[in-house]
């Protein structure tokens, strides 16, 4: 440990002393409790919130629960126009099956020859008697055409025999320079004859309804032999360069309103000193997740067989149970049979994701109320909407700020708080704890949320090896602080990890550790005082880098 993070954790922990020994320790005690968090979870992550999925009148009515809670707490409002609220303009992208495209005398129809990527912001699709031209192998850009000629083209890339859902990593593949000028890009993919990756299409997707300006090309999926019908040859035996056929579209999107307004809240607790109070300490989550499921399943059977098969829920690939696998699920779900009847399922409620944050917040909010508790700078709540969707409501609450950007000194995000134990996730336990982000733009901040969990009564471990530059899972990307951090604000992502609940319909409240949960909020709690009462605001490491550059992990 370097001298200064060794003055500073001194320095830091020598005022959280003096914190816990205020008046505002009792009060903080009698209101982050399990038994709080448990009441606001129940009702967050109940089935009539249907999921919360952004427009959907389940979302609208946690956003008023949290509105209304903050309200009652005394907070300021914080949104657009004295409101509560910060409107994020989504819309629902689905696929028109009316939709044609012709090359030559082909005829190719939307919803069984091509499906756009609707999940996608991008460029509407405008091309008539376009030509087309064979851009490669999508896996191997060694051997892709020029953006050159790739310009005012429609691209076509093949992705080989056996591709495995190619669809998943298409973003990745658009977003290359190389194709940015192109009039659209289609990739041959063969996991289009799949029902599940058509019936998705058909459903639609929320996307951003942004100005298209800059944005992305359309991107089509397109079965093999739509592919070969365009370029007149086989993809399989095409030469990069090689010309098609003049290609046409005809609409195959529509683009719907949501039924409810999706929507950020936002709200302010003023500081206690009339000089510092114009600076923010930002405290986060995420209100959304990923609404009712489009088939229904049996929840005790999902969690029997996700003990075993796929611990990390949707992070875990899907695959067949195993002979000795098959016995074990069998076996846990008798025991939970002579328990209960069958229970059938589709709404995944979210309580850890991020149902946890959100009522952490509402708690958090109750406690720095009290007038003793308030620190001297301001405490900016943000309660994101459409995290599920990229990141969506933190994006865009960060690059449409209701408050001067500049003025947050610092954001601490909690997402997927509420679980940990060994059960859920390797290495888990009371003192397991992740951390993204702590060091990576102030060093200083980091010592001092390490300073707040020194002090605790049982401190946590934190876990660092999500954040490693490089780490597959991506976490630092995947998180709403990453939104801060972009703009040079040190931030930090909480979490105590996946589970076999992840995005799965048994992700409901009676499976949360809420007296853990309640410890997570204690350290956010103190986090947010020792930073908030600090005389200066925690140092950068280094320069501000651009905002809008690709997150690298």
């Amino acid at each position: 440990m370097n001298n200064l993070r060794r003055s500073i954790l001194l320095v830091a922990a020598s005022l959280m002393a003096a914190t816990a020994a205020s008046s505002q320790a009792p009060r903080a005690a009698t209101v982050i409790t399990p038994e709080n968090l448990s009441t606001h979870l129940f009702i967050i992550a109940d089935d009539s919130m249907g999921g919360r999925d952004p427009g959907s009148r389940g979302n609208y009515l946690a956003t008023e629960y949290i509105a209304a809670q903050w309200k009652r707490m005394g907070l300021v409002p914080a949104g657009e126009s004295g409101s509560w609220f910060q409107a994020v303009p989504f819309v629902r992208v689905r696929l028109n099956e009316s939709g044609t495209m012709t090359a030559g005398r082909a005829l190719l129809k939307a919803g069984s020859d091509f499906v756009p990527a609707s999940w996608i912001p991008s460029r509407s699709p405008s091309f008539q008697s376009t030509p087309a031209i064979f851009a490669g192998d999508a896996r191997d850009s060694t051997q892709w055409i020029t953006a050159e000629q790739a310009k005012g083209k429609v691209v076509v890339l093949s992705v080989g025999t056996g591709s495995a859902r190619a669809y998943v990593r298409t973003f990745a593949l658009i977003s290359n320079p190389r194709w940015r000028d192109a009039a659209a890009v289609l990739v041959a993919e063969l996991d289009l004859l799949d029902a599940d990756v058509r019936r998705d299409q058909i459903r639609g997707a929320l996307v951003v309804d942004m100005p298209q300006q800059g944005a992305l090309p359309p991107l089509f999926l397109v079965t093999p032999g739509a592919a070969d019908s365009i370029l007149g040859a086989s993809t399989d035996t095409a030469r990069p360069g090689q010309a098609g056929r003049g290609v046409a579209h005809r609409g195959s999107v529509s683009r719907d309103p949501t039924p409810y307004p999706a929507r950020n809240v936002v709200a302010v607790l003023p500081g206690a000193d009339p000089a510092l109070r114009g600076q923010y300490i930002s405290l986060t989550a995420h209100n959304d997740h990923v609404g009712v499921g489009r088939v229904t399943v049996e929840h005790d059977s999902i969690r029997a067989h996700n003990a075993i098969v796929r611990p990390m829920g949707a992070d875990s690939p899907e695959r067949a149970e195993t002979p000795d696998e098959a016995a074990r699920v069998r076996q846990i779900l008798d025991s939970l049979r002579a328990l209960r009847p069958a229970r059938p399922d589709s709404i995944r409620n979210g309580a850890d994701d991020d149902g946890s944050g959100t009522v952490s917040l509402l708690v958090l909010a109750e406690a720095l109320s009290h007038p003793g508790a308030r620190p001297r700078r301001s405490v900016l709540f943000v309660s994101h909407t459409g995290e599920e969707y990229g990141l969506v409501g933190s994006k865009w609450f960060t690059d449409h700020p209701t408050v001067p950007l500049d003025s947050i000194v610092a954001e601490i995000d909690q997402d997927m708080i509420g679980r940990g134990s060994a059960v859920d996730v390797s290495g888990g336990g009371p003192t397991y704890l992740e951390v993204i982000g702590a060091m990576r733009l102030s060093r200083e901040f980091g010592a001092q949320l390490e300073a707040a969990n020194a002090v605790q009564p049982l401190p946590f471990s934190f876990n660092y090896t999500f954040d490693a530059p490089g780490h597959p899972l991506q976490y630092y990307c995947r998180a709403d602080h990453y939104s801060y951090a972009r703009y040079g604000i040190p931030s930090v992502a909480l979490s105590r990890g996946e589970h076999l609940d992840y995005h799965q319909v048994t992700d409901e409240p009676q499976y949360i550790d809420y007296v853990n949960m309640a410890r997570v909020t204690q350290l956010v709690y103190d986090a947010a005082i020792l930073i908030g009462n600090a005389d200066s605001r925690p140092a950068l490491n280094g320069p501000k880098g651009d905002p809008n550059a690709p997150c690298r992990q």
